[in-house]
């Protein structure tokens, strides 16, 4: 469906000696080759030109290799719907898990953790993150590259 936006302009009429535009012409002419879109912006938050690296990455020794805890700022939430990973540099996928979620299920309560073996240290890999910011109704992905040695006493 195509629609047409015609205005009239007073003291100005379409000379006789020239045929009127079809309507396929006037779209063309009118879109100027650009599509909108009825959909809203969405807002922007804080400073574009600042690159977010998601929360904190704690490691912490274990008596069999390392636990890597992700450590949401006060009022910040993660993602339970999209749990954070680490993608190692080798294809592993080593995902972090929490103890409770939300009642809705979409959030983690409590530590966001993943225990690591010796025998994987030590790790480099990305560390993909979901979670919302305190106050905004939004997850935002954040990636960063983490590396963590071996863990020695």
């Amino acid at each position: 469906m195509a629609f047409v936006l015609t205005a009239a302009v007073a003291g100005c009429a379409p000379s006789s000696d020239q045929p009127a535009p079809s309507t396929a012409d006037t779209t063309a002419a009118s879109t100027d080759g650009q599509v909108s879109s009825a959909l809203p912006r969405l807002p922007k938050f804080g400073d574009p030109s600042a690159v977010d690296s998601g929360p904190p990455l704690a490691v912490q020794r274990t008596a069999t290799g390392a636990r890597l805890a992700v450590n949401p700022r006060p009022g910040d939430q993660i993602n339970a719907l999209l749990p954070p990973f680490i993608e190692t540099a080798d294809g592993r996928r080593l995902q972090f898990e929490g103890p409770a979620v939300t009642e809705d299920s979409a959030y983690f309560v409590g530590p966001v953790t993943t225990l690591v073996s010796d025998s994987l240290l030590p790790l480099r890999g990305t560390l993909h993150t979901s979670y919302c910011k305190a106050g905004e109704r939004l997850c935002r992905s954040a990636k960063r590259a983490v590396q963590v040695g071996e863990v020695r006493d």
